[in-house]
């Protein structure tokens, strides 16, 4: 038991010296923020107000692959490979160039499909959309910034970027929200990321220094990544969301919709330190692609400490969370608790995935994401809609567990098939 506990110290002390426990606190003090803003504007929103914002987030998340077209990806990627400043630095500001038209075209085709109430029949939510999928720009650029100082080991750097962005976002959304209501919510998210893309480009300026160059023979190269990475990101996106996608056009009570989002909103929580993991270990996957022993250390190592803390995280959001909700909202969300068990260990499960996609993604091997991703989207597509027509919300909350270990099962598949594939020159 001391061995175990001595390794575990080990690790996270090689954690810190990667600035991991400084991305940590910047994930912490985000989901604190977040979540708290969310409670607020809840408290301040009726159930029906808060579903609303929950579909508009999931096209949000969706589209948001889409129109960044997988250039942050394809940037981290190139980016934290073995290259000279000054092609990195030409690879960055091509992806940010390639990212402003991509986003800006489906931007403009989301505007027109709305036009025609093709992504909801409720009325406020088609009113809503121009402004709420707005930031598919501002967002998809600042994730572009992101991954630029992510692939340079800039980690304090990301953090501080992290954290200035969510505390302002959070800021305006809370104080906007209180006196404009729903449509307070998106101006403040609109303001916020277009301030931040603007105070984050001049930093990378600064810290890494670059010119304004388009070459559009950097496309194939991003290209060869990018493709892959939307691909799988899409995919994955939905089979995340597809319960939500689903409810908005099966389930009509737009106040149960609001009780089954704010339980789902408690439960991203639970990504936190799976998140942190994935975001620190890319680019060193990445640079061990030619090693497959240290490699394969690397991914063991970082894998237990990982599948613990989603154990430990599990049992306290259980022991907790329910308490916690009813307290809060004086029992305004006392009908949401129902949910919290059953998706706290569906997206607990599906967490414990986030660093074999790491390690996939580090291998050059983006479309074995992919592959895991659409396997999960056709379980869920078979599972969700029988789960909703039979039980209702409560069916599509239980489904979240299957749905979990469908992507953990294939997702140890295409890791295991993507460590065969790779060619290894130091074995």
């Amino acid at each position: 038991m001391k061995l175990f506990w001595k390794h575990i110290i080990t690790l996270l002390k090689n954690f810190f010296k990667k600035g991991f426990f400084h991305l940590l606190s910047a994930n912490v003090l985000i989901q604190l923020f977040a979540f708290a803003s969310q409670l607020f504007v809840a408290g301040i929103l009726s159930p029906d107000d808060i579903g609303r914002i929950k579909i508009i987030q999931t096209y949000f998340a969706i589209f948001s692959i889409i129109a960044g077209l997988g250039f942050n990806s394809s940037t981290l990627k190139i980016c934290s490979e073995t290259r000279t400043e000054k092609e990195t630095a030409k690879y960055f500001i091509n992806g940010f160039l390639f990212t402003i038209i991509s986003s800006t075209f489906v931007y403009l085709i989301i505007i027109i499909l709305n036009h025609f109430r093709i992504f909801s029949t409720d009325k406020l939510i088609t009113a809503l959309i121009p402004i709420g999928l707005f930031p598919l720009i501002s967002s998809s650029l600042f994730s572009v910034l992101m991954s630029y100082f992510q692939a340079k080991k800039s980690i304090k750097l990301l953090s501080k970027h992290t954290i200035l962005n969510k505390i302002l976002s959070i800021i305006g959304i809370i104080v906007l929200s209180y006196y404009f209501g729903i449509k307070g919510y998106y101006v403040a998210f609109n303001l916020s990321l277009i301030l931040m893309v603007i105070v984050a480009f001049f930093s990378a300026r600064k810290n890494h220094p670059f010119t304004f160059n388009f070459d559009k023979q950097t496309f194939s190269e991003h290209w060869k990544y990018a493709r892959s990475s939307t691909f799988a990101n899409i995919i994955s996106e939905i089979s995340a969301y597809v319960d939500i996608l689903l409810i908005s056009f099966l389930i009509k009570d737009m106040q149960q919709i609001g009780y089954y989002s704010l339980a789902l909103t408690t439960v991203t929580v639970l990504r936190l330190f799976p998140l942190t993991v994935q975001q620190i270990t890319i680019p060193y996957f990445s640079s061990l692609q030619s090693n497959k022993e240290e490699f394969i250390k690397l991914f063991k190592t970082y894998n237990r400490l990982l599948l613990l803390i989603i154990g430990i995280s599990l049992i306290l959001f259980i022991l907790v969370m329910p308490t916690l909700v009813d307290w809060i909202f004086n029992q305004k969300y006392h009908d949401s608790i129902p949910f919290l068990l059953p998706l706290s260990v569906g997206w607990s499960i599906r967490s414990s995935t986030f660093l074999q996609s790491a390690a996939i993604f580090g291998l050059g091997k983006i479309h074995y994401n992919a592959y895991t991703a659409l396997c999960a989207l056709i379980g869920n597509i078979i599972i969700y809609p029988i789960a909703i027509y039979y039980w209702g919300l409560m069916g599509a909350a239980y489904a979240s567990i299957s749905g979990g270990i469908i992507i953990w099962i294939a997702s140890n598949y295409y890791l295991n098939r993507a460590v065969r594939k790779t060619n290894w020159t130091v074995v």
